[in-house]
């Protein structure tokens, strides 16, 4: 009889042929509605509008002959019902589409449902990487400013991040006669 209880018990653990197929169809089926959900909320939730300033700029020799630091102030609107957490950002900065500095913020953004929003941020601009860029601006005394942030959001499922477009400003714009 144990014999028996034991061989049932064996049985029931070892994964069949069959078990496997159905966890591989659970996951595609939950692929796909994973992706019909993002499609729905992306057609429901309209983009943030954000506008952005260089409030400060810092050269400190003694500290890095090759650092400069600017403070970038964001201010911003949220048109949709919903407000949303960002736990943590990346920011990539380029001026004339040549990168210039990425940025980091480990600080929690808190963006409230349909009402303005602010926050502040600080990059870090390598003289040597960004050189000829900035240089090419000057000269051309104009510049076309983009930043690209990259968001992360805690949620039950785990964490999940996005990419976006977060501001573009052209500084110095050119009159076209």
């Amino acid at each position: 009889m144990k014999n028996i209880i034991f061989l049932i018990i064996i049985l029931l653990l070892i994964p069949t042929k069959s078990s496997a197929l159905n966890l591989n169809n659970l996951k595609s089926k939950a692929k796909k509605d994973v992706k019909k959900v993002e499609k729905k909320i992306t057609k429901k939730i309209k983009p943030l509008i954000i506008d952005m300033k260089v409030s400060d700029v810092s050269y400190n020799p003694i500290k890095s002959l090759n650092t400069l630091t600017i403070t970038i102030d964001f201010n911003g609107k949220n048109p949709n019902k919903i407000g949303i957490t960002f736990n943590k950002t990346e920011f990539e900065l380029f001026a004339n589409n040549s990168f210039l500095a990425k940025f980091y913020n480990e600080k929690t953004i808190k963006i409230t449902k349909n009402g303005p929003f602010y926050f502040q941020e600080k990059a870090e601009i390598s003289l040597l990487t960004a050189g000829k860029t900035i240089f090419n601006a000057i000269i051309k005394k104009n510049a076309i400013y983009t930043i690209i942030g990259r968001y992360f959001i805690n949620t039950p499922f785990g964490e999940f991040s996005f990419d976006a477009k977060l501001a573009e400003k052209e500084v110095n714009k050119k009159e076209v006669k």
